[in-house]
């Protein structure tokens, strides 16, 4: 058996554990499945595939369950993953050299994120996570949203792996929504009682609100979040900006995100803020300075949001033009666009005005 071990906690996951465990099983992994108290058929299902099952009493801590799951392993070296998502592509060759020659360094994947639209699952956005470690350096920390965590107290070298995951977490029914925002907000708040300075309880609050469309909510965690000295090269607070931008336009607010041009020199270097800061302008009819953005944006090298650096700032430019009166650069905007529906729907409607 290979020297690393998988570790997923479940709980209720009989619909998409086996899509994650079969993407595991090829490579030859320990594979540790810690239940948290099924009552479907996660179990039967994780049978087919685990090398080990366990059940662990749940006790409102992601974390407790996690790190429950790293000593179970029989490797050292853990490659962690949840039962919403699966490997797409994976350097076993690379993940060998990382634990030999970077053992002190936790390894990042690409985790591609999908949701249903119009019937069909589409990638939403795309982001970066830790998940391949050495356990006896590294355990998690916090209820819920749990972090990985150096025992040592150290800050730890972080490298991005040529491996890929996908997640289909967020596409939920608008029951599972709701369900999954009271448990997460009920742990935040608990949380966030042991620990009122943390910006990052603030950040996943936020978040949290989001997964119900509570805009107005999660302005004022993403708000409050942002009031601390905060690191700008830091993943979440990048992630906290956009979308507290967004937020405040969902809620109207585009007066106070034009106070976004303070801080964007800090942030500059993301299509994602790049792309928020033409709509904010676009908010606030400023178009000149919308389409500049939106330029700058499209061919950024990396975005998350999927089309911030491509299809969405064309449609956005496209939507000005039409405003402004210039229909053929709205009509060569929407023709680059792709697939994109709304784009395809405005440039039928011009091209038959003009027939």
């Amino acid at each position: 058996m290979h020297p690393i071990s998988v570790a997923i906690i479940a709980k209720n996951e009989e619909k998409r554990i086996e899509k994650c465990l079969s993407s595991i099983k090829p490579y030859g992994f320990e594979i540790v499945v810690v239940d948290t108290g099924s009552t479907d058929g996660t179990k039967e299902i994780a049978g087919r595939y685990a090398d080990q099952i366990l059940d662990f009493a749940w006790c409102d801590d992601f974390s407790a369950a996690r790190n429950y799951s790293l000593r179970a392993a029989k490797n050292n070296w853990i490659f962690m993953i949840d039962c919403d998502e699966a490997i797409k592509s994976i350097d076993v060759d690379e993940l060998n050299y990382f634990r030999k020659h970077l053992s002190d360094s936790v390894g990042s994947v690409t985790r591609e994120n999908f949701i249903t639209e119009q019937g069909k699952l589409t990638l939403n956005n795309t982001d970066y996570t830790e998940r391949f470690f050495d356990r006896r350096l590294y355990h998690y920390t916090g209820m819920i949203h749990e972090q990985l965590t150096p025992i040592r107290g150290k800050d730890f070298p972080n490298y991005l792996l040529k491996t890929t995951i996908t997640h289909t977490g967020y596409d939920m029914t608008p029951e599972e929504r709701q369900a999954k925002q009271l448990r997460n907000q009920t742990l935040l708040e608990k949380q966030l009682l042991e620990d009122s300075d943390n910006p990052y309880l603030y950040y996943q609050l936020g978040k949290t609100c989001e997964i119900t469309s509570d805009y107005a909510a999660a302005c004022k965690y993403y708000s409050k979040g942002l009031e601390y000295d905060l690191d700008p090269e830091l993943a979440y607070v990048q992630a906290m900006v956009v979308s507290y931008g967004n937020a405040l336009l969902y809620t109207e607010q585009a007066d106070i995100a034009l106070g976004f041009e303070g801080i964007y020199d800090e942030f500059a270097g993301s299509a994602d803020f790049i792309y928020l800061m033409g709509n904010i302008y676009k908010a606030n009819k400023m178009y000149d300075q919308a389409l500049a953005q939106y330029k700058k944006a499209i061919g950024m090298p990396q975005c998350k949001l999927n089309g911030a650096n491509s299809f969405l700032p064309l449609y956005q430019s496209g939507t000005i033009f039409e405003i402004t009166g210039h229909i053929p650069d709205a009509i060569a905007c929407y023709k680059h666009c792709g697939n994109l529906a709304p784009a395809l729907q405005r440039l039928d409607a011009l091209l038959h005005k003009q027939s």
